[in-house]
This record gives C-alpha cells, sequence and structure tokens, in this order.
C-alpha cells in the first residue's frame, strides 16, 4: 500500500510552521495573486521561497494554489509566477482554470499540476480527462462517498486527493456565483463572501434559519478505509483559520494515520474544541446526507472561550524543531591540515574544509569523543546525525569554538544544497499570446427552456438553435423530433458515476437519430462525445483566451464564457471558436448535491421551490435536470435586451436566452423582444457584470 499524505493549509508562515512541526507530510499555500483564498495572509515572493525552504529542509512537500480564474490581461503576470514557482522548486501547483493548466505544461512542463477541486472532477471520466492532459493529481469534489472514490481509483491512474476535515460549501466548487452575483466577490476569483452562511426562509416561512450553513467535515473515522480505496492525499482545509487549528487538526490525524485505531474521545473533544460549527458531520462520505448535515441554529462558533489553555499548548509546537532529518557524517583532522567534515543526506554530499588548522597540544589534546559530542549539537536545525565517525591524529588542539563552527558552515553548505536540489532550470520559455480568432459569423439566438410547457411556447419562433433536456426531450419526442436538427442536448450539470452511463447512453442514442449536439457542463463529458457536435455551456468557467483554446483542441464547437465578465474582456479576448454569453434569464448561481428545499421539513421536487434571504429578497430553487439535486436561481433576471447592438459588436457568436420560472406567454413575448424588436420591459433586473466584470 502506498503511504498516504496528510496535507495541511497555511494561511501564513505560523501555520506553515504549525503544520510542519505537527506532522504534515505536505502543505498548501498562495502566493498573493492567483490563489482561492484572497483574504488569507498568504506569502509575497520572498516569503514563499522561504515557505518552500523550510519545506523541504524538513522532507515536506509545498503546493502553490493557482486556482482561481485568471484573465487575459494577467497572463503575462501568471507566466512570470509560474516560472518563478518552478524555479523556486514548488513541489506542484494546484490550479483551476483550463488556461493556466495550458499555459503551464507549456511554460513550466517540469512543474506537476494538481487539478483543484473548483474544476469539480466528481466522476471517473473526469479524472481520465486530466490524466491525458498531463495532470498528476486530482483533487475530487468534497460531495462524493467513499463508495465512489473506490470506483474512481479502481478505474484511473492519477493521485487521488480528497478532503479530510473542514469547511464544506453548499454548492459544488468551481459552481457557485452566490457571492459574485448578489455582493460583487467572486469566489471564482478568491473573494467569497460566504452568502450560505446568512439565515434563509424556505417557501414563504415565517421561519428563518441557517439553512445553507453546513457544519464542517470531519472524516476522520474513514482514514483506513480511503486509504485502503486509492486515496493518496487528505486534505485538511483552513487557510483562513490560525496557527493552533492547524496544530490540532494535523496533530491528531497525524496519530491515527499512523496507527489506525478506534478515535478517542478526548481527540474528537480536541477537534470539537478547537473549531466547531454547530458541530462535525461525516459528509457525503456515509451517503447519508440530509438535514443533520446543517447548522441551521448555530453556523458558526470558532475557538470556545474555555480553549486559550489548549490554544497555548498548541502553539508550544511552533518553537520546537520536531522535524529532523537524518544525515550522517565523518570528521578528518591532520596535522597541518584544513579540518575536514563530509556530511551525507540520501544523495546529497558535501564537504567542508575549516581554515583553521590545528595546533599542536599543550595540555588535553582532542580526542573523537569530544569531537562528535560537539559536532552532533544540532538543536534549532532541521538535522539530526544517524552516525558520525571521527578521524584524528594525536596531539592535536582546536577550540570548542571552531568545532562549532566547523558545525555551523557544514550544516549551511548541506542546507544550501538540498534547497537547491528541488529547484528547477528557468528555461524562459517566453509567453505566447498569439492566439488566432475563428471567422467571425453572424450573432446567432439561442433558446434554453426548463419546463415541459415551454417547449410548445417557442417550438415555432425563430431560434438558429434550442437547449433542451434531455428529459423533456424524451417526453415530448413528437416535439422535440421536429426540431432536432437545431436541438442541442442538455445534460445535467452534475453527472455522478452512477448516472454518467445512462445519460450519456441516451444522448447518444439521440445523437445518431439525428438531434444536432449536445451541451455540457463539465469536461468529463468532452472525451464521451468525440466525433458530434459539443457545445459547452457557462459552468464550464472560461474566461481567458486560452481556456477558449485549450478548449478547441479538445473538439469543443463553442462555448459560452463566463457570466462574471464585463464588455471590455470580451472585446479584448481572442476567440479562436466561437463563444457566448446569456442575455436573458436567471442565472444558476448554486448547484447543490443537498435538496436544500428539504431543510423545511418538505421535499416537493414538482410545483415552485424558493428562499428567501433576511432582507425579503427571493431565489427560486429548481432541479439539476431531471435529477434531485437544488439548483438556485439568481433573485434578479439578467436582461440584457438594451445592450444587443454592443454584444453584436464585440464578436460574441451566440446569445441564450434562458427560461426557467417563466410561463409559456412570457417565453413567446421575451422572445419576441429579443428576436423580432417587439416591446418588454423588466421592472427589477440585472446585467450581471457586463457593464462591470470581476477584478
Amino acid at each position: 500500500m502506498r503511504k498516504v499524505e496528510l496535507l495541511a493549509p497555511a494561511g501564513n508562515f505560523e501555520c506553515l510552521v504549525a503544520a510542519v512541526q505537527s506532522g504534515a507530510d505536505a502543505v498548501y499555500f498562495a502566493g498573493k495573486s492567483f490563489g482561492a483564498r484572497n483574504f488569507a495572509d498568504n506569502f509575497d515572493r520572498d516569503e514563499l521561497k522561504k515557505a518552500v525552504d523550510y519545506c523541504h529542509l524538513r522532507s515536506v512537500n509545498a503546493y502553490v494554489t493557482v486556482n482561481t480564474l485568471v484573465l487575459d490581461s494577467e497572463m503575462e503576470e501568471l507566466c512570470d509566477y509560474l516560472r518563478f514557482l518552478s524555479a523556486a522548486g514548488v513541489d506542484a501547483i494546484i490550479v483551476q482554470d483550463m488556461g493556466v493548466l495550458e499555459l503551464a505544461r507549456e511554460i513550466v512542463p517540469d512543474l506537476p499540476i494538481h487539478a483543484s477541486t473548483q474544476m469539480t472532477i466528481h466522476n471517473i471520466e473526469g479524472v481520465k480527462f486530466l490524466e491525458k492532459m498531463g495532470v498528476k493529481r486530482v483533487v475530487l469534489s468534497r460531495e462524493l462517498s467513499a463508495r465512489e472514490i473506490k470506483e474512481i481509483s479502481e478505474n484511473t491512474s492519477a493521485e487521488l486527493e480528497v478532503f479530510i476535515h473542514g469547511a464544506l460549501c453548499m454548492s459544488y466548487s468551481g459552481q457557485c456565483l452566490f457571492s459574485s452575483m448578489i455582493g460583487g466577490r467572486s469566489g471564482n476569483r478568491g473573494k467569497c463572501a460566504q452568502p450560505c452562511r446568512l439565515p434563509y426562509s424556505i417557501n414563504n416561512s415565517r421561519d428563518k434559519a441557517f439553512f445553507l450553513s453546513l457544519k464542517d467535515l470531519m472524516g476522520i473515522n474513514y482514514l483506513d478505509e480511503l486509504s485502503r480505496n486509492g486515496v493518496l492525499s487528505f486534505k485538511i482545509e483552513g487557510r483562513m483559520k490560525g496557527a493552533a487549528y492547524v496544530a490540532a487538526v494535523v496533530g491528531v490525524y497525524r496519530k491515527y494515520i499512523d496507527d489506525p485505531d478506534s478515535v478517542t474521545a478526548d481527540d474528537i473533544k480536541i477537534l470539537e474544541s478547537i473549531f466547531n460549527r454547530g458541530g462535525y458531520t461525516d459528509g457525503y462520505l456515509s451517503e447519508n446526507q440530509g438535514k443533520d448535515m446543517f447548522a441551521p441554529h448555530k453556523p458558526d462558533n470558532p475557538y470556545l472561550k474555555e480553549t486559550l489553555g489548549l490554544e497555548k499548548e498548541l502553539l508550544s509546537v511552533i518553537k520546537n524543531e520536531s522535524r529532523k532529518i537524518k544525515i550522517s557524517g565523518k570528521a578528518i583532522f591532520k596535522n597541518e591540515a584544513q579540518p575536514t567534515l563530509c556530511l551525507n543526506c540520501g544523495d546529497i554530499k558535501i564537504e567542508y574544509k575549516h581554515n583553521m588548522i590545528p595546533e599542536k597540544a599543550r595540555n588535553a589534546a582532542l580526542d573523537a569523543s569530544t569531537v562528535m559530542a560537539q559536532l552532533s549539537k544540532t538543536g534549532g536545525t532541521p538535522f539530526e546525525f544517524s552516525e558520525i565517525s571521527v578521524d584524528i591524529e594525536d596531539g592535536l588542539f582546536l577550540s570548542a569554538g571552531e568545532l562549532n563552527k566547523i558545525r555551523r558552515e557544514a550544516l549551511k553548505i548541506l542546507e544550501e544544497k538540498i534547497i537547491w536540489s528541488f529547484e528547477r532550470t528557468d528555461e524562459r520559455k517566453e509567453y505566447d499570446d498569439k492566439i488566432s480568432n475563428c471567422d467571425v459569423q453572424p450573432t446567432e439566438f439561442v433558446c434554453e427552456i426548463t419546463k415541459d410547457e415551454q417547449l410548445e411556447a417557442v417550438k415555432d419562433l425563430t431560434f438558429d438553435k434550442f437547449y433542451i433536456p434531455i428529459g423533456i426531450i424524451e417526453r415530448n419526442r413528437n416535439i422535440a423530433d421536429t426540431k432536432k436538427e437545431k436541438t442541442v442536448i442538455v445534460l445535467p450539470a452534475i453527472l455522478r458515476n452512477d448516472e454518467y452511463a445512462s445519460y450519456t447512453r441516451k444522448a447518444k442514442i439521440l445523437l445518431d437519430d439525428g438531434y444536432h449536439g449536445v451541451l455540457i457542463h463539465n469536461v468529463s463529458l468532452i472525451n464521451e462525445f468525440s466525433g458530434y457536435n459539443i457545445y459547452g455551456g457557462f459552468r464550464l468557467n472560461v474566461a481567458n483566451s486560452h481556456s477558449l483554446e485549450f478548449l478547441r483542441q479538445a473538439g469543443i464547437k463553442a462555448v459560452e464564457l463566463s457570466p462574471e465578465l464585463n464588455f471590455r474582456q470580451i472585446e479584448k479576448m481572442a476567440k479562436p471558436l466561437p463563444v457566448g454569453i446569456m442575455v436573458y434569464g436567471r442565472l444558476p448561481v448554486v448547484v447543490s448535491e443537498n435538496c436544500l428545499i428539504r431543510n423545511g421539513d418538505k421535499c416537493p421536487c414538482s410545483g415552485e421551490n424558493s428562499i428567501t434571504d433576511r432582507l425579503g429578497i427571493t431565489f427560486p430553487v429548481i432541479k439539476d435536470g431531471d435529477i434531485c439535486r437544488s439548483v438556485i436561481l439568481n433573485s434578479k433576471k439578467t436582461v440584457l435586451l438594451g445592450d444587443m447592438d454592443k454584444i453584436k459588436n464585440i464578436n460574441v457568436g451566440f446569445v441564450r436566452l434562458y427560461f426557467t420560472d417563466e410561463t409559456p406567454d412570457d417565453c413567446r413575448k421575451i422572445s419576441n423582444a429579443f428576436l423580432e424588436g417587439g416591446e418588454y420591459s423588466e421592472e427589477d433586473f440585472t446585467r450581471g457584470h457586463f457593464n462591470k466584470g470581476f477584478k
């Protein structure tokens, strides 16, 4: 069985030291840019290099997060940063953006890449796709069960990393636009304001509670099962938390990774005391999801008052050097020759010659035991002698101070050589932003529906394409077949292992029967539909031209851009394949594995469902196609009817109208306004990020 890795978070250097000294095998942290925890202290370049070196001198891996969406205007800075990380000896980068993945493979080909959980990889085919793209490790979605993780491990070769402890997001990571759309703080840019931690009511109930606030994950009882099932790395969440939290969680998990045994009540109490968001849950690992996973009345309760003594005890690890690398040495003292100390650390060997030549002893001469005792004083360093030999000619003398200098200088040289062994040669591959634009075609109009009755309303309208969920097609073949040459089959945003084969098989039957193409929202479906017309949805989070080029090479025919981009960013973007934007509709802002409506004691899969925040603002809730998976829609409709001339002048290949809670009459009226210039007005609407965009 492979040795599993305990991976700890570090929001600052104190947390990093706490993680290492408490027993972490690896630490992940971010620089000042491109990290998904923008409000952590994070590391400037000098601090980052110091952190990497600190880890390597203690046999700990250092991973750096580059896991935000990146704009074209930032690509040159990103490339310089990637070269710096590679040269600094970082063991891997963790990425979300497909454009970053593509650039990293080109600019720093020797720097390993880990796919962030922000990529929303949740099935076998998603892992397989990234394997082919050169990704070494995949951080799986938190929503997967232990059973599903085992299935993925048995059918793929990439390293698998799972979150084992810490905060759980209400939405699948990478699929949340909640904070971005209601407050302008993008989770995809590391600035999430956590609106899911606020109180809501369900379906106009008078009762308000924290119905979207999940308890923190505690997976300590799954360590043995997951390691046997192929998980290589156990990841602790918490780059926004303090050093005491890091020390506590790493220390407890280290204990049970090394010695899988029944977890004691005392250790559970440590975890509950150092951070407790209304209790803990084993998350989705057991497949027993539901109301017990939530903390509706106690969403946030960090450091309890009685933990001050515990916190002090935990922070004491920072002052101690408990991570020692074993080294061996040989000291040579000869008459009229420079003293020599040879040190070995694995494959790394150094020889240090001291500039002070021993004198003839006037009284007590040097002896082997004295020299060994003096040279072995490695306290305060990350080294520890496993053995040391001494070769001394009789009658020589050298002071204790000089012996200390020999030890210090030799260890300093060894330290430098160890650090150098991780650094990579900077090949200075230059950034190439020359991506060709595709031929510009007249802007197409696309209509997407979510209800059966909407199909009848729009079928005879002059849309260039219809995006229709596969379930609606199957229930209405007599209507859908009349439009199949214009119909793109919409698959659910999330397709778990148990759902994947059924949905893809049904879609291929329709495609082979003449349906035009398929809409996908996840890279796991790209290879599955090779040879067919594949359209990419906005959930692919495309924010730069390098992501577009990546998808073009992968076989995507056209893709909808991230709704977080603005007019200027879209205009300046090179477009190697046709791109689109949503110009009408309620944007989905959360995709949740948990049925949040059930938290209100009922689970009505049909009918109108909603949540209402503390300000009285209501957000409709629908299903993910026919799957009972909650999708929260924005409270306001995006309406860009007045911006159509502007949109057509920025090389947008298609625009999409998205109908959710609209009646058939609404669908016809709104469609007519966009297609024919008919009258339509919305009292309370948003232009989304079209005029602002994220920064």
